[in-house]
């Protein structure tokens, strides 16, 4: 059973409820830090994923409810193939440009050089992401909605030859 969204809502509610300062939980490949101390506040990082293998599917977006929030499967044997485009800093990955709207990209589709792949917000500022290279979307490696390190693997893309 994977981690939900509601689950580390309801973590982060408790830990702020409780006289505890600091509080590290690592269960089905999410790394949840929560510390008080410091002028932070409470900071909550994701661990970095591994790609999931084609066999697994990519879990994408909003469309498949339950699964919103859970980690995709990994599979720390495969690093992700092609062109790896990956996130430019700390944030909310987002597919769409708003809710309900379609996403900038689906595996399978062909994007131009410089088309918008995803967004990342940081503090209700959106950085746009745009495709380093034309070619088709092989990967979407993160679930909408979902906090991203930077660095981290968002999309490939296998370049056009």
């Amino acid at each position: 059973m994977a981690i939900s969204m509601a689950d580390i809502e309801a973590i982060v509610a408790q830990f702020e409820k409780s006289d505890w300062r600091t509080i590290e939980l690592v269960a089905d490949g999410v790394e949840l830090r929560l510390s008080k101390d410091g002028s932070a506040g409470v900071v909550c990082a994701a661990a970095p994923r591994a790609t999931p293998t084609p066999a697994q599917g990519a879990t994408h977006g909003a469309a498949e409810g339950a699964e919103q929030g859970a980690a995709p499967a990994t599979d720390a044997s495969s690093p992700p193939s092609g062109l790896v485009v990956t996130a430019p800093s700390l944030g909310t990955f987002y597919r769409a440009p708003r809710p309900g709207e379609p996403s900038f990209a689906e595996v399978g589709q062909v994007v131009a050089k410089g088309q918008e792949l995803c967004l990342i917000e940081v503090m209700k500022l959106f950085t746009t992401v745009h495709a380093p290279s034309a070619g088709v979307v092989i990967a979407i490696h993160v679930i909408d909605g979902q906090l991203v390190e930077f660095g981290q693997p968002l999309v490939s893309i296998e370049p056009e030859s």
